[in-house]
């Protein structure tokens, strides 16, 4: 199986060439790293990838992640993330090339309220299946909502969208200058900085070593799965500032006040509003008995034992 990597440079692209590396070798990658070497804005571009390389699958972690700067450049995000699907989506389609279009767990929102009135009330909702309503409350959630209909609208017979949450791997977030959201935390504290974490957002911090697994398991059994929306997360449920917490634990950092101290949504504002409560439920995945994915505090353990063991 020829596997083309829309966005290989990032960290789930990496893990997803690491992942193809070790399988036999009738599997193989095609890396496409940037828009360099691929813009997925340019439908001419796409199409000629398409016909010279004639991948049997595509995996797209391409997208406008920026979530505050899309608020800024509405017209941006969507060419990217809404409108380049749809392009993307028909070639596939007219090929019958299989499409994996990476989507968000922003889209959704449990409990569309104050994120401090849901602390203070005790209520505790329940992780969300594929059936779940949206919620989009931002343009990057507007727009990657987009990119899931195009998807499903475009390539009705080949086109996947796998939604995840909170994703961290060793190659780190580009536009985080290499780190994620685990290795911030970590070098904040060995700076001996304090770190204030929001404790009102509520998620499902999820390895992309562990997503690359679960896609090509995906797949590998093809035949099973109805082309649809599917939930790939790791198990359980935390806080922004449990995660943080954990982390700085496992890694043998601060983790106590004033080092780490929890603040709420209000308190710490951005340009883009967050869900409250957007943990995935991987529904049919469970169902259909290939649901790979692990709990989030071993694989964070796993996580900090590859990158910061001594």
């Amino acid at each position: 199986m020829r596997i083309a990597i829309l966005g290989s440079s990032g960290q789930l692209g990496y893990d997803l060439l690491q992942a193809i590396a070790a399988r036999p070798a009738d599997h193989a990658a095609l890396p496409f790293s940037g828009r360099a070497q691929l813009d997925i804005t340019n439908p001419a571009a796409i199409t000629a990838m398409l016909d010279a390389q004639k991948p049997d699958a595509i995996i797209n972690t391409a997208a406008f992640h920026n979530v505050d700067l899309c608020e800024s450049e509405p017209e941006a995000a969507y060419r990217t993330n809404t409108l380049a699907i749809r392009h993307l989506a028909e070639a596939c389609e007219h090929r019958q090339i299989t499409l994996l279009q990476i989507g968000t767990d922003y889209v959704m929102e449990g409990a569309p309220s104050s994120c401090s009135l849901l602390l203070a009330s005790g209520f505790s909702p329940s992780p969300l299946p594929e059936s779940a309503p949206v919620h989009p409350q931002s343009i990057y959630a507007l727009t990657r909502f987009g990119g899931d209909r195009m998807t499903l609208t475009h390539a009705p017979t080949r086109g996947y969208v796998i939604r995840s949450c909170g994703l961290f791997g060793v190659a780190g977030c580009k536009l985080k200058g290499g780190l994620n959201f685990v290795d911030t935390m970590i070098q904040v504290a060995r700076q001996k900085k304090p770190l204030a974490v929001v404790h009102d957002q509520i998620v499902a911090p999820t390895p992309t070593d562990d997503l690359a697994r679960q896609l090509l398991t995906i797949l590998d059994h093809l035949p099973r799965l109805a082309p649809g929306i599917y939930h790939a997360v790791s198990h359980g449920q935390c806080s922004w500032f449990e995660f943080a917490r954990t982390a700085l634990e496992l890694a043998n950092l601060p983790h106590t006040p004033p080092h780490l101290t929890p603040t709420t949504s209000r308190e710490r504002p951005t340009p883009a509003k967050r869900p409250c409560y957007s943990v995935l439920d991987n529904a049919k995945l469970r169902a259909l008995n290939l649901d790979v994915m692990t709990d989030w505090q071993s694989s964070l353990a796993r996580y900090i034992q590859t990158k910061y063991a001594p």
